[in-house]
């Protein structure tokens, strides 16, 4: 079966989605008998997202098809700081990038229609024909996030109708809490757009039941029996850990403590760190003894500059900038405690919980609000601890991880039921059209 695998996020960029790629693309490459080709966002080495070490996990087997971004994805793409000798003037640099980064999110989120990668879209998709013809693909798949995936998709399936498209919504598109506030425009637009990709595509995946539920309501295209939808999770590659766990533990872990981890963005709008913060600042002012075996290691950015600089005031804490795919993964794998904030009026489950899931750590999960959908994932496995984001309990269930961290209870199996291996077997039986 030859694919073709559409992504504006894919392994030449840390973040969640591109590891999610990453996986998938992987495995599937693995099936005998396919041959998979990825058509991706040409990302910039000095880009603040490029990582060199997660591309260089992509299997060689894999079809790599580069398509430039284009004039506004140029525009609007953060790029590294230059470094300097000078302290002060480093130091402002790096204040400027990190207020130009905000600048541009808030623009990127508020006007950009869908996101900065519309113009890469129209150019990969002209790109992507050329590709079916030449290459003669049996099925089309393409990731959100972001839509513009799905777009490019779009415009190549108009032109072939009789190629099956499969289309991955990872998160929801039109109600997602970080475009709420959109100009009306935009949503009008946008709403268009999705309902096209609905209208067009022959079958959807989801990773919630409550994202699914959501475009079943909105779509009767999605509810009279022509299409299909399947529920599809995330999971981990435990080939990769156990390379990774026999290597040396990163310099930042202590093996004396209680190490706490959590790699990845925090972006105030979905995620509220302050009631875990407060708890930490209780718990130094209570039991200096029990604090003082905390060892909580935060990696990427924080946006919230007053719950970052808390956070930072704090001993037992540090708070280090975003790190390359596999030192992250090496954190996480020495992380007694792994840390995960749920999503706020959202119906997106954070992907690192299936991460999380092949890691020797509990796992302590701070929900995100009442109707957290991640609480259907975790509220009755063994390896997690769950919490609302109230204070009192978020420190409740620390002085509980201390206790069992004491008495050598704290760590506990991988739960193997989210491995790749099976994932991707039933992914595979979809584009096939056998599931």
């Amino acid at each position: 079966m030859k694919i073709l695998f559409i992504a504006c996020y894919s392994p030449l960029i840390n973040n969640s989605a591109a590891i999610e790629t990453l996986q998938y693309l992987n495995k599937l490459s693995e099936i005998k008998g396919n041959e998979v080709h990825l058509l991706t966002v040409n990302f910039p080495k000095n880009s603040i997202y490029y990582d060199e070490a997660l591309s260089c996990m992509m299997s060689e087997k894999i079809r790599l098809h580069l398509v430039d971004g284009g004039a506004v994805f140029k525009r609007l793409m953060p790029i590294k700081p230059v470094e300097s000798k000078g302290n002060n003037e480093n130091k402002s640099i790096k204040n400027k990038s990190g207020i130009l980064r905000k600048v541009l999110r808030k623009v990127k989120n508020g006007l950009v229609i869908p996101d900065m990668y519309y113009g890469w879209a129209k150019k990969a998709a002209v790109y992507g024909k050329e590709l079916i013809e030449r290459e003669k693909i049996d099925v089309i798949f393409s990731m959100h996030e972001p839509p513009s995936s799905h777009l490019c998709a779009y415009y190549i399936k108009k032109q072939y109708k009789h190629i099956p498209w499969i289309t991955y919504w990872s998160d929801p598109w039109l109600k997602d809490s970080t475009r709420q506030k959109s100009f009306i425009l935009k949503k009008v637009l946008e709403k268009k757009m999705e309902k096209n990709i609905v209208n067009l595509a022959d079958k959807f995946i989801f990773v919630t039941e409550a994202n699914r539920n959501e475009y079943l309501k909105d779509y009767e295209e999605l509810r009279d029996g022509t299409k299909k939808t399947f529920i599809l999770n995330r999971g981990f590659d435990s080939k990769l850990y156990q390379r990774l766990v026999s290597e040396e533990a990163p310099k930042l872990i202590k093996k004396d403590k209680l190490n706490m981890i959590y790699t990845g963005e925090i972006f105030s709008k979905l995620r509220d760190i302050k009631p875990f913060i407060k708890a930490l600042e209780e718990i130094k002012k209570e039991d200096r003894e029990s604090y003082n075996l905390l060892n909580v290691l935060f990696f990427g950015n924080i946006d919230d500059i007053d719950g970052k600089k808390r956070l930072q005031n704090l001993e037992i804490a540090k708070v280090s900038p975003r790190i390359p795919f596999d030192e992250a993964l090496k954190y996480m794998l020495n992380g007694n405690a792994l840390l995960l904030f749920g999503n706020k009026n959202s119906k997106q489950i954070p992907a690192k919980i299936y991460d999380y899931f092949g890691a020797k750590g509990r796992i302590f999960v701070i929900y995100g609000d009442k109707n957290d959908p991640i609480k259907k994932v975790v509220q009755d496995s063994k390896k997690c601890i769950v919490t609302e984001n109230d204070t009192g309990e978020i420190k409740e269930k620390i002085y509980e991880m201390i206790y069992m961290h004491k008495n050598e209870k704290l760590e506990c199996d991988p739960d193997f039921n989210y491995e790749w291996n099976s994932v991707v077997e039933r992914l595979n039986n979809i584009l096939e059209g056998c599931d």
